[in-house]
């Protein structure tokens, strides 16, 4: 059940949620199991058509729960659906569909943070407050407003209760997880609750978010063509964020794009280049680039074309050494070298429950394979990119016993993300040429 607006989190809706959380995952649980012991004991000819029908019916399942208790289930539903190395496709095509589908709260709830935030009535700070929000997300969502000096803000406002049911949905899963470890030995799900525990409360930290921006924005202040909104700090707390707004075009509008004059192929150069200093240059990076915390800013006032990052809810940092790490890895792949590759993804962080690192040596030969695919395909044909993405996403489902380290998943998520946008926009880039130089480290720190 979805808490109603504007109150604490009761103990009946505690237990209530408990207990619909429950439901779900031990549905989900027992019908993976009676479908493994069809398929080891009766070994019936149309397995592979029972288990896509199980798993769409999990899916269905998770989207039902993530719609209607929202909080953190609906944000782990988010982020499970960008996790192709752990859920076969069913899961990721429905879960992916969460992301836009998160209904707004009434303006008269998130005013009364807005005002128990800033301790006064909420037209002494702002002249003008429009109470249709522009975005609704998870944990939060934005209104536009104008201060009393007429600066144009966008804010950030937090569901009242979502500290809470953080906290009380965490307790739920860590005991159901639990659980299902000590009946499944090949299960690990720790590691993903550990990964929720670590990034979802810190996005409920409003402070810490603007923190992360602002150390973006001193990251890439010598890029003229990446805008990163200003913090205004007298109006911030951790439940209200008030940044500069930025009004420009959604990066995957390429009609709008088109229609102010901005070339899509260079929006997508910019967003690669970007994205490629973050990661290998500056070790640290914007780790949720979705189609709505990009915009285009059209040329006009003395500037050319340029990209805005919105949203620093979610920041990773990566490992001291990380480029060198990976572009060793790289070099290996691209030498079709499955040994340095398989050093190289020990060296990344990839763990295996045993001691042996045959698992991981599997993985690395598929992706030489993938590679040579790739290659003779030129390099840039998406279908030949997604054979590559299915089959490691196989490999690793089919070895549960490998464990991928937090900042690497986030790494693919937001490659995944930076790939849809430009699949949006219609582009093809040499996505190896733009990186090379970055890997290489002869770009970005103002070079």
């Amino acid at each position: 059940m979805r808490p109603r607006p504007g109150r604490a989190l009761g103990l009946v809706e505690r237990a209530t949620r408990a207990r619909e959380i429950a439901l779900v995952v031990g549905r989900i649980y027992l019908g993976l199991r009676a479908q493994r012991w069809v398929e080891d004991v009766l070994g019936p000819p149309d397995m592979e058509r029972r288990w896509l029908r199980q798993h769409e019916a999990n899916a269905r399942d998770l989207y039902r729960a993530a719609t209607g208790l929202g909080g953190l289930i609906l944000k782990a539903s988010q982020f499970l659906g960008a996790r192709a190395d752990l859920l076969p496709p069913p899961y990721v095509e429905r879960l992916g569909r969460l992301q836009d589908r998160v209904p707004p709260r009434p303006f008269a709830v998130m005013r009364r943070v807005v005002e128990h935030s800033f301790g006064r009535d909420l037209h002494r700070v702002f002249s003008t407050f429009d109470e249709t929000p522009l975005a609704a997300a998870s944990l939060a969502q934005v209104h536009a407003a104008v201060l009393q000096d007429g600066r144009a803000v966008a804010v950030k406002i937090q569901y009242p209760e979502m500290a809470a049911l953080v906290r009380s949905d965490l307790a739920n899963l860590r005991v159901l997880f639990g659980a299902i470890d000590w009946l499944e030995r090949d299960f690990d799900l720790a590691p993903l609750l550990d990964e929720l525990a670590d990034t979802v409360p810190a996005e409920l930290d409003f402070v810490h978010e603007a923190h992360n921006s602002e150390r973006i924005a001193r990251e890439l202040a010598h890029r003229k063509d990446i805008v990163v909104p200003a913090v205004h700090w007298d109006h911030t707390t951790r439940r209200v964020l008030v940044m500069e707004r930025i009004d420009g075009i959604p990066i995957n509008d390429r009609g709008a794009l088109l229609a102010a004059g901005v070339d899509p192929n260079a929006v997508a150069q910019t967003l690669a280049e970007c994205f490629a200093e973050q990661m290998l240059v500056n070790g640290h990076f914007h780790a949720d680039p979705h189609p709505g915390n990009l915009m285009v800013l059209p040329p006009g006032g003395g500037h050319g074309t340029r990209l805005a990052l919105l949203d620093f809810g979610l920041t990773k940092e990566l490992p001291d050494r990380f480029r060198e790490t990976a572009l060793a890895f790289g070099t290996a792949l691209l030498q079709g070298q499955p040994v340095q590759m398989t050093d190289a993804l020990v060296a990344l962080g990839f763990e295996t429950r045993g001691s042996g690192d045959e698992t991981l040596a599997a993985i690395a030969e598929a992706l030489r394979d993938a590679m040579a695919v790739l290659g003779r395909s030129g390099g840039s044909d998406p279908e030949a990119l997604d054979a590559i993405r299915r089959s490691v996403s196989e490999r690793l489902r089919a070895n549960p016993l490998v464990r991928v380290p937090h900042h690497l998943v986030l790494v693919a998520r937001a490659i995944g993300l930076l790939a849809g946008v430009n699949a949006s926009l219609g582009v093809e880039i040499d996505l190896l040429a733009t990186l090379a130089p970055y890997a290489l480290g002869i770009r970005g720190g103002g070079a």
